[in-house]
């Protein structure tokens, strides 16, 4: 065997240890908070993912857990939720708009000890009808600030007429501004639409007419 082997390997073993660990990995001792955007004309939706590292889970948990039986109950799981959302600030083109718990999702204890542990809140906030055109979303979050850090991105619109324009975060991703279009109808979708409906509305007139008997 070489000699200069055991070299090699002592080598390519001390430039692993000192690469760093990628940028997005979750610590230990950090609480991350993630959110999604979903937007339309009508409504904003918001995913907001919490998962504690394992050395402040055991902390987050008696946040949650505030009757201290070992366990999330709904009413705890909903209670805090809603003080995550009351931590959250949005607006559409400048307007603040009230958010909506809808769901949340709650793990255990152990999960939560583990470090995999993640709560899901769910919620979304209603706005009036968006016109075609030019529009921006704002977005900021400073649920337990002192121990978190954040993530926040926008999901791909499911409608084709809206198109996300920009995105722009602080350092911390504590926020989110998002520009985005809206495009008009186009004038042939809207004669189909129309057309559409003229010919669903004749074939229940047809159906409703009333029968004649035949005569013998």
């Amino acid at each position: 065997m070489s000699v200069r082997r055991p070299f090699v390997w002592l080598a390519v073993l001390g430039v692993w240890l000192a690469t760093p660990a990628p940028a997005g990995a979750h610590r230990l001792d950090e609480y991350l908070q993630a959110t999604r955007l979903s937007i339309d004309d009508e409504r904003v939706r918001l995913e907001i993912d919490l998962t504690a590292g394992v050395a402040v889970a055991p902390e987050v948990f008696s946040w949650i857990d505030t009757n201290r039986d070992g366990r999330i109950s709904h009413a705890e799981g909903e209670a805090y939720a809603r003080q995550v959302l009351r931590s959250v600030a949005l607006s559409v083109d400048g307007r603040p708009a009230p958010i909506t718990l809808i769901e949340v999702r709650f793990p255990q204890f152990r999960e939560m000890s583990l470090g995999v542990g993640t709560l899901q809140v769910r919620a979304t906030a209603n706005v009036s009808a968006t016109r075609a055109g030019r529009h921006q979303i704002s977005y900021f979050n400073t649920h337990r600030s002192e121990s978190s850090v954040y993530l926040v991105n926008a999901l791909v619109p499911a409608d084709p007429r809206i198109q996300i324009a920009g995105q722009q975060r602080d350092r911390a991703q504590h926020g989110l501004a998002l520009d985005y279009t809206v495009r008009a109808d186009a004038p042939w979708a809207r004669t189909c639409s129309l057309l559409a409906a003229l010919a669903m509305a004749g074939a229940l007139g047809i159906a409703r007419r009333p029968r004649t008997n035949a005569r013998p």
